[in-house]
C-alpha cells in the first residue's frame, strides 16, 4: 500500500537514476554515498581490499554527477568500513564526514570479517593524497558516549543537521548535532536521540525466488527532517541452500522509514529500482537537493559486478522524488542530448531523451532524428544515453527509417551501459536516417 511521508517520499513509488555502473578505483563494493551538488560531485566510499580489512583502509572516490567519470580519489588509512558519510560543500572545496579509528573488529570463523571506525571526523577532500586516521589529532575525533562499536555520520543538507549512528546497549542509536559546532569541536546533542526499536532486523515475509537469511543486514541510513530511513538487505541464504541459490543473485533490498519523535515505523518497502543488474547488492543511502530542479531526493546505491571480472564492483545510484506529479506526470529526467557515434549526425531536431512516470510506470521517451553517413549496413551502435536515462534491462522499440524497397522500420535497443543500437540494416539496404519521435517505452 502506498504511503507518502512528511517529506513527500513514497517508498513504493517511482524512482529515477543519478549514475549507473560507474567503475571505482578499487575492486571491492561501494559502502557509503554522499553528494556535493554545489560542485557537482558524487562521493563513494569503498573498502580498499580484503587484505586490508583488519587495518580498516578505505578509498574515497569522487565522481562527476553528470558524466559518471571518476575525477579523483583519496586513500583513507585506519578509518573503518564506511557505514555512512556526509558531504559538506565549502566554496569549491568539499569536506567529508566519515567514521575513523580507533577501530572495532568483528570476527567470523576465527578471522577478521569487518573493521569499523568507532569515532567520527571531518576532513577536506584532497585528490591523490593519503590520510592516516592514526595521525588525526584526538580533538578532531568524536566518539559518542557509551558507544561500543562502529559509528556512521550523515549530513542533512536541507535542514543543516549532522546525524551520528552508534551502537549502545546492543541497539543502534542516532543523535543529531549542529555541524558547525561539531566541526569546531563542540558536540552538544540537538533534541532527542532516536533508538532503533527491537525486532526491526527480522527479515520480512516477502515473495522471493530463493530462501532469505532471517536477519537483515544494515546497508546505511539517512535522515531528512524528522524521518529516518534505514537501508537493509536480506541476502539469499546460500549457506543453507548451497546447490539451489546462485551466487550472482544476492538477495532483496528494503528501505524502511521511521518517525524520529515516536520511533514508530512509517513504512517498509522492497526497492525495485535497477532490477536488471547482474549482482545487485544494496550499498549506501543519502539525501540531496537536485541542483537542476531544487527537488529534494532520497538516494540509494547498488553495487554490481564489472563485466569481464569476477570480483570487481561498480556503483549505481537511484533516487526517490519528493515532489508530486503534475497533471499525472512526473518528470524524472528532463530532455537531454544523446551522445552520437562517429558517422551519426543530428537531423533537423537533435536526438534527445527523458524519463517520465505516468500511472506508476516509468517511460523512456526519445525525440529527434539522426542521419547515418554513408549509411548503416549492419547492426550498429548509434548513440549513448546519459546516466539518468540508462535502463538496467534491455529496452527496445521499432522506429521509422528511410524507405528502401519497402523496408521502412528498424529496431532500436538500449542496454545497461547506455549504448543505443540500431538493428535491421543490411549490405543491400543501408539505413541512412532514423526517426526517434515516437519512442515511449517502459523503462526499468
Amino acid at each position: 500500500m502506498a504511503y507518502t511521508d512528511a517529506n513527500g517520499v513514497d517508498l513504493s513509488g517511482v524512482t529515477g537514476r543519478l549514475i549507473q555502473t560507474v567503475d571505482l578505483v578499487k575492486s571491492p563494493a561501494p559502502q557509503a554515498i554522499a553528494t556535493d551538488t554545489v560542485n557537482g560531485h558524487v562521493f563513494v566510499l569503498q573498502v580498499e581490499s580484503s587484505a586490508t580489512v583488519p587495518e580498516g583502509n578505505m578509498y574515497l572516490n569522487r565522481i562527476d554527477r553528470l558524466t559518471g567519470a571518476v575525477t579523483g580519489s583519496m586513500q583513507l588509512k585506519g578509518f573503518g568500513h564506511g557505514l555512512s558519510m556526509g558531504a559538506e560543500p565549502a566554496g569549491t572545496d568539499t569536506y567529508l564526514w566519515t567514521e575513523v579509528g580507533p577501530l572495532h573488529v568483528t570476527m567470523k570463523g576465527g578471522e577478521v570479517s569487518s573493521t569499523f571506525g568507532k569515532a567520527v571526523t571531518r576532513f577536506l577532500f584532497e585528490p591523490g593524497t593519503v590520510l592516516d586516521g592514526n595521525l588525526i589529532p584526538q580533538e578532531r575525533k568524536f566518539t559518542p558516549p557509551g558507544s561500543t562499536a562502529g559509528t556512521g555520520p550523515f549530513l542533512d543538507p536541507v535542514n543543516n543537521r549532522l546525524y551520528v549512528m552508534y551502537h549502545k546497549s546492543g541497539k543502534r542509536h542516532f543523535t543529531r548535532y549542529d555541524p558547525a559546532a561539531a566541526a569546531a569541536g563542540s558536540w552538544v546533542p540537538v533534541g532527542t536521540t532516536f533508538v532503533m526499536p527491537a525486532g526491526e532486523d527480522v527479515t520480512p515475509d516477502v515473495p522471493s525466488p530463493y530462501p532469505l537469511q532471517q536477519t537483515l543486514v544494515s546497508q546505511g541510513f539517512t535522515v531528512l527532517g524528522d524521518v529516518l530511513y534505514a537501508y537493509q538487505w536480506a541476502p539469499y541464504d546460500k549457506a543453507a541452500n548451497p546447490t539451489t541459490v546462485p551466487s550472482e543473485f544476492p538477495g532483496i533490498a528494503f528501505l524502511t522509514s521511521y518517525d524520529w519523535a515516536t520511533g514508530a515505523r512509517l513504512d517498509r518497502q522492497v526497492v525495485t529500482n535497477a532490477d536488471g543488474l547482474t549482482r545487485r547488492e544494496p550499498e549506501g543511502v543519502a539525501v540531496e537537493v537536485d541542483p537542476a530542479t531544487a527537488e529534494t531526493r532520497l538516494l540509494f546505491g547498488f553495487s554490481n559486478t564489472v563485466p569481464g571480472t569476477t570480483g570487481s564492483r561498480d556503483v549505481t545510484i537511484g533516487w526517490y522524488p519528493t515532489k508530486p506529479a503534475v497533471d499525472g506526470i512526473k518528470v524524472l529526467a528532463d530532455w537531454e542530448d544523446l551522445t552520437l557515434e562517429p558517422g551519426v549526425t543530428p537531423g533537423a531536431q537533435p536526438p534527445r531523451g527523458r524519463l517520465i512516470a505516468l500511472a506508476g510506470t516509468t517511460y523512456l521517451q526519445l525525440r529527434g532524428t539522426l542521419t547515418c553517413t554513408p549509411g548503416l549496413t549492419a547492426d550498429s551502435r548509434i548513440a549513448t544515453l546519459p546516466h539518468r536515462l540508462r535502463p538496467t534491462r534491455l529496452t527496445r522499440q521499432n522506429v521509422p527509417r528511410n524507405n528502401n524497397t519497402g523496408r521502412c522500420v528498424c529496431q532500436i535497443e538500449a542496454d545497461v551501459h547506455g549504448a543505443l543500437w540500431a538493428y535491421g540494416a543490411a549490405g543491400d539496404n543501408a539505413i541512412t536516417w532514423i526517426d526517434l519521435d515516437g519512442v515511449s517505452v517502459a523503462w526499468r
